[in-house]
């Protein structure tokens, strides 16, 4: 019986690329990354910058100097979301509506079990038709079933990157005052660095003015459409008859 068991609403929820659970949301400072993380709210700067100042107005002359030379600070963004007090606040919430879930649907699960365990013992001495119309009842429960977890996983994903993003916005003009208090034009995280000869990572800075600016986010269960719910189209599928989800082929 394909049943989403309650360790699994443990761990559907990431940002930065981890997951909820025993494994904590965000990955520990230097650790390698998690094989269950979610997908990334803030996005990876290897390709751009994440911040980058403009460039003051120069004279005609500047153009024979050449590009100008960057002036790079360095941040841990998987650091920041695991250390500063909003960030650990979203973790605990987003774990607390993750049990809460599983105590919703412990119950609805075992009454599930139960009765596929009966079903598969009236399969034999059914007739065909009352086979097949207790198969397609069952399967229905079962699609139900799967459809609401489905769906409370979304939601609270959904509110872990809502909440994420108020950090992001949050986050953005200290890093700014941060450039410019350094000297810098760039932005780089941490991650993207193979080598270096300098340290100038502002991780510790940037996290003491973020619980200043924004020690607390609320993380809500946040309504998603039916289409964007990974895994409920396939919850609502259709199976052959004489095969139920959850019912074992009779020995």
């Amino acid at each position: 019986m394909k049943m989403l068991h309650g360790n699994r609403l443990i761990g559907i929820v990431a940002v930065a690329g981890v997951a909820v659970g025993s494994g904590g949301i965000f990955q520990a400072h230097g650790a390698a990354n998690s094989t269950a993380q979610p997908r990334a709210v803030i996005s990876n700067p290897v390709a751009t910058p994440t911040f980058s100042a403009p460039a003051p107005a120069a004279p005609a002359q500047a153009a024979d100097r050449g590009p100008p030379t960057p002036r790079i600070i360095v941040i841990d963004r998987n650091f920041i979301l695991q250390r500063s007090s909003a960030g650990q606040d979203m973790v605990n919430q987003v774990q607390n509506l993750s049990k809460q879930a599983e105590t919703e649907f412990k119950t609805q699960e075992t009454q599930l079990a139960t009765e596929a365990n009966q079903l598969q013992q009236q399969l034999a001495i059914l007739a065909p038709d009352a086979r097949e119309q207790k198969e397609k009842e069952f399967t229905g429960k079962q699609q139900a079933f799967q459809a609401k977890v489905a769906q409370r996983q979304a939601e609270i994903q959904a509110g872990f990157n809502k909440a994420a993003h108020t950090l992001e916005v949050a986050l953005e003009p200290i890093l700014k005052t941060i450039m410019l208090e350094r000297g810098a034009n760039m932005v780089v995280d941490r991650s993207a660095i193979i080598l270096s000869t300098v340290d100038i990572d502002v991780t510790p800075v940037a996290v003491q003015r973020l619980d200043k600016t924004l020690p607390h986010v609320k993380v809500e269960l946040t309504s998603v459409p039916a289409s964007a719910v990974p895994g409920l189209a396939a919850a609502a599928g259709t199976r052959p008859a004489g095969a139920p989800a959850g019912v074992p082929a009779k020995k």
